[in-house]
């Protein structure tokens, strides 16, 4: 981990089609890096217009997991919440933040590491939004790295567990979701605050859904307000700030006043 002075790929020689960035390179100064076994974590700010962000191809299959500003992906639309992306090797496209300026951590793949993670595997071939909780939960704990001396199995392990939590293959699922379950998501997504009695009736819980979705908008409003904890636990559905602060910390792996200073 250290401070890397700022490299931004305007300074890189513009050919007559996309740019190839090569493993690691993207468009916004880095203000922290850490390598580790074939995986970079870096966190960027972007602060020039969006004209200056140009068609470009990667080379590595990367995440990119957005901290400020108000990102626009190939991905397509998206909905509220925290903004998780994975971009799969070959990704030519022109993302970039709405209004020029925003920050937000890359979680890049080396070559060689990817074509090891990825063999046999059914992930993505496209650029994808990873919705889940416990995605954005993984990804957080892996950007952590930044600032913190992560043990190196524990950076891949958690970067095996976050592309293996989008092959359908291992999940055992087609990769379009069934009809039926955007409105089971739905109904679940508008009562997360409330005390849902389903388990009464189908002997199951929504309960891990209701708490990360839960988390999910605490750690958008500690991203996107500068709303204090207190306020932040209640507006998530939460009794007080000290239960809060404990789950937050279990399920993202570090504090909420840390998770905000990450993305500052």
């Amino acid at each position: 981990m250290g401070e890397s002075a700022a490299t931004t790929c305007e300074e890189m020689t513009r050919g007559t089609g996309p740019l190839n960035l090569a493993p690691g390179e993207f468009f916004g100064g880095a203000r922290l890096v850490r390598s580790v076994a074939g995986i970079e974590v870096s966190h960027r700010i972007a602060a020039g217009s969006p004209e200056q962000v140009l068609t470009h191809t990667h080379r590595d299959a990367h995440f990119i997991l957005v901290t400020g500003g108000e990102y626009l992906s190939a991905a397509g639309r998206r909905g509220t919440g925290p903004v998780l992306i994975y971009n799969p090797p070959g990704t030519t496209h022109r993302d970039h933040f709405e209004r020029g300026r925003g920050s937000f951590f890359a979680i890049s793949l080396a070559p060689g590491y990817a074509a090891v993670a990825l063999a046999g595997t059914a992930v993505p071939n496209e650029p994808r939004y990873l919705t889940a909780p416990p995605q954005h939960a993984l990804a957080m704990r892996i950007a952590a790295a930044c600032t913190a001396e992560a043990a190196t199995l524990s950076v891949d392990a958690r970067c095996m567990e976050l592309l293996g939590s989008m092959d359908a293959r291992r999940q055992g699922l087609p990769m379009s979701p069934p009809r039926w379950l955007g409105s089971a998501v739905e109904l679940l997504e508008d009562r997360y605050r409330e005390e849902l009695t389903i388990r009464r009736h189908l002997r199951c819980t929504p309960g891990e859904f209701a708490r990360f979705r839960r988390l999910e908008q605490a750690a958008s409003l500690l991203l996107r307000t500068a709303q204090p904890l207190a306020e932040v636990a209640l507006s998530s559905g939460f009794a007080d700030q000290s239960h809060f602060s404990r789950v937050f910390a279990r399920y993202f792996g570090l504090p909420p006043g840390k998770y905000r200073a990450l993305a500052a």
